[in-house]
Formats: structure tokens, C-alpha cells, sequence
């Protein structure tokens, strides 16, 4: 789950959406995670409650449903491949790669997870990018608080008369009927000019609903593996814990966009925008260690790729067998053969797609937004069917309750202003 999280969603939109609106965004940053956890954790519960996934939960709903699902998850995992890619590759062109095109970084780093998937010696890579992961967390929290403590070093100021307080009061009131109006020629963020933007922000914060179904799998493939069924204690442990560490990260990232950022101004350019992530760092901690911070960023967007390049073709696969049980018996290597098509889709994207980096990662998050309440709704219908002993609390149903309401009323506000 946190593999998963830690990526676009954090490196990209959370530092986006402090530059551009401020402390104002960090309500849609818990609004978003609160109104979502729900039908993230109906995902593990249902595997570790029935042993079954929610690709099979969702079959049992009927083709009328499951093919809606797939044909969703087949665009998203489209989107998703090019998406992280290609955050990966501008941060390796910058890094590392400078003459080499982001898109040719973005299919090699496609190939390359890929690759490990299919051999399988994909376990000292995990481990790798799980303590860089750690150390790009660690170095958030530093430069953070490096940020905060240069903000209050500041010259003491001598004893103010009467004019100068009436002059200080003055401009207080000018900056903030600004920041009110707009911020860097951005409409404010209680605005219906600011739905778009929220909505392409909320949209993978943390991350997709199809995650849901993703954690379904991983835990039925934990059980499969260990020769033992998994507790629901266990894997509600795993997942709040996972869940909340992307929750504050997600508030760091948007701290440090806030206070960093604004005063570059916002690009929109792949490249420069690379420069200003790893700057958020490099000016508060030092340029010593812009070659670490790279690296880790380009650590944590590879473990959200390489989950990426894992989830989709496994959601796709398992839902293949369930629609033609048949093929359950191929030893064609189905998986792998999902994944590089997904790949060779991802490159032509990347290849069409000439409106800019923002533009595709606006896009591809919006969808997976206005996707979201059918996930919530099926997340729903599948919970009742479990056991009353392993049903959700009641607090829990009616966050569902609210949390599908949520979503829904803000895709349907989405929807009507583009017709608007």
C-alpha cells in the first residue's frame, strides 16, 4: 500500500498543491485519504475474511459490472505505466541521463521492472528501495524542519512605533485579500475554478480505488505463499500502519511545497520541475546531498512503478481467468505477456500525448477520480456478503456512507462544469 502511495501522488501533486494553494490544500489532502479509507480497507478485510479477492467479488455481481471493472482497469493501467514512468525518467534525465529523451527513461524503466518481475529476483531490489523509501521520509521530516528553523532565524527587529504597526497591519490585510483572490495567477482553492485541480489531486491521494483490489490479491498471494491463511488482525495491522505513513508524508510533501516552492514559482516544465523537487532539499539541507535525495525520489517512484508494472497485470490476469475459467490451465505466461502490452500502450501514449507532463498526470488522475465511486460502490456490495463476524463496524459502514457521497457529488460537480 505504501509502495504504491509514495510516488506520483506525494512527489508530484502534494508539492503541486502546496506551491499553488498553500495550507488550504491540506484539508483535501485528509478529506481525501479520510473519505477513501473505507474501500481501502474493505480490500484486505474481504481477502482475509472469505480467502477470495475482489476480482472474484466482483464477478459474482454479474458481467454487467465486471466488465465495466476491467475495461476501467485496462485504461488506468495504461495511464499508470506512462504516469510513473515518466516521473521516473524526468527525475533520471535530470539526475543522471541528461542527453537521453524522458520517454526512451520512461519505456527503459518500464522494460526494466518488468524484467525483474518476469525472472523474479525482485526481492534485494524491494529491499533496496524500501530503505530508500525510509531515508527520503527521513530527509522530508530534516528538510522540513531545516526550512521551519531558517524561517525563524531572523534579524530581531527593533521596537516598533505606532506608525510602523499600522503599516505592518496594512500590508497583513493587502497580502491576505491576495492570497484570497489568487496565488501565482491561481484562482483560490474555495473556488469552481479550482475543481479540476482538486479533483486531478484527490484523484490518485493516495492513490487509485483500485488499490482496494490490488491489496484483495497481495493478501491471497501472502496466504498462498506461507502455506497459511492470513488474519485479519495481521493485515488491518499492515494496512493502517502503510495507510497512516502515507498520510503524513503526503502532509510533509505539501508543507515543504508551501514553503519552498512559491518562491520559485511553479514550472511546468518535466525537467525544471525535476530541479525544483530535489532543490526543495538541496537549499535547506545542503547541495551535498542533492545526489542522495535524487536518488531516494527516483527509489520511491520506482517502488510506486515497480507496483505498478506487478498490480495491473495481476488484477488483469485474475480478472481474465474469471471470465474464461479455462485459461486458468494455459501455461502460456499470461502476466507477463499483460505487462509488456501495457508497456508498448504506455510508449505510444507517452508518444501522442504532446500537451506536457502536467496535462497527462491531470488526466490520467482525473479518470481515476470520477472511477472512484463505482470502485466504492462494488467495494460495498461485496463487504455484505461476508460473514456478521467479519463485517466492518458500524462507524466504519457510515464513512462509506459519506465517503461515496463524497466522491460522488465532486465527480458529478467535475462533470457538469466541463459541460457548463
Amino acid at each position: 500500500m505504501a509502495g504504491a502511495a509514495i510516488g506520483v501522488s506525494h512527489l508530484v501533486q502534494s508539492t503541486r498543491a502546496g506551491a499553488m494553494y498553500g495550507w488550504s490544500a491540506l484539508i483535501f489532502v485528509l478529506l481525501a485519504n479520510l473519505m477513501k479509507y473505507p474501500f481501502y480497507e474493505y480490500g484486505h478485510r474481504y481477502a482475509a475474511a472469505s480467502g477470495r479477492n475482489l476480482i472474484q467479488a466482483y464477478r459474482q455481481q454479474g458481467k454487467r459490472f465486471f466488465i465495466p471493472f476491467l475495461v476501467i482497469s485496462s485504461v488506468s493501467a495504461v495511464g499508470s505505466f506512462a504516469v510513473n514512468a515518466f516521473v521516473a525518467a524526468m527525475l533520471l534525465k535530470y539526475l543522471l541521463f541528461p542527453q537521453i529523451s524522458a520517454k526512451v527513461l520512461a519505456v527503459g524503466v518500464l522494460l526494466f521492472c518488468w524484467s525483474l518481475i518476469a525472472v523474479g529476483r525482485y526481492h534485494l531490489f524491494e529491499q533496496v528501495t524500501k530503505w530508500c523509501v525510509i531515508l527520503l521520509s527521513l530527509a522530508t521530516v530534516g528538510a522540513l524542519i531545516a526550512v521551519i528553523y531558517q524561517a525563524r532565524s531572523l534579524t530581531p527587529i527593533e521596537p516598533a512605533t505606532a506608525q510602523d504597526l499600522v503599516t505592518l497591519v496594512s500590508d497583513q490585510v493587502t497580502t491576505i485579500n491576495i492570497v484570497a483572490n489568487t496565488t501565482n495567477g491561481v484562482p483560490p482553492i474555495f473556488s469552481w475554478a479550482s475543481v479540476p485541480f482538486l479533483v486531478a489531486f484527490m484523484g490518485w491521494m493516495p492513490g487509485g480505488l483500485e488499490l482496494s483490489v490490488w491489496q484483495s490479491l497481495w493478501v491471497q498471494a501472502s496466504a498462498k505463499d506461507s502455506g497459511k491463511a492470513t488474519s485479519l488482525a495481521e493485515a488491518s495491522f499492515d494496512f493502517n500502519f502503510g495507510y497512516i505513513l502515507t498520510v503524513i508524508l503526503a502532509c510533509l510533501f505539501l508543507a515543504l511545497g508551501t514553503l519552498t516552492l512559491p518562491a520559485q514559482g511553479m514550472s511546468t516544465s518535466a525537467g525544471e520541475f525535476a530541479g525544483q523537487l530535489v532543490s526543495m532539499y538541496t537549499q535547506s539541507i545542503g547541495d551535498w546531498a542533492e545526489p542522495v535525495i535524487g536518488l531516494c525520489a527516483i527509489a520511491a517512484i520506482f517502488s510506486t512503478t515497480f507496483t505498478v508494472v506487478d498490480a495491473f497485470p495481476r488484477t488483469l490476469e485474475a480478472g481474465l481467468h474469471e471470465l474464461f475459467p479455462s485459461t486458468q490451465s494455459i501455461s502460456f505466461p499470461i502476466r507477463q505477456t499483460i505487462a509488456l502490452i501495457l508497456i508498448v500502450l504506455a510508449g505510444i501514449l507517452l508518444t501522442v500525448f504532446t500537451a506536457g507532463f502536467e496535462p497527462l498526470i491531470n488526466t490520467i488522475t482525473i479518470i481515476a477520480f470520477v472511477a472512484a465511486p463505482f470502485y466504492a460502490w462494488l467495494n460495498m456490495r461485496s463487504i455484505t456478503t461476508l460473514e456478521p463476524s467479519a463485517q466492518p463496524q458500524p462507524w466504519l459502514s457510515w464513512l462509506a456512507i459519506v465517503g461515496l457521497l463524497y466522491l460522488s457529488g465532486f465527480s458529478l460537480v467535475f462533470v457538469g462544469l466541463q459541460l457548463a
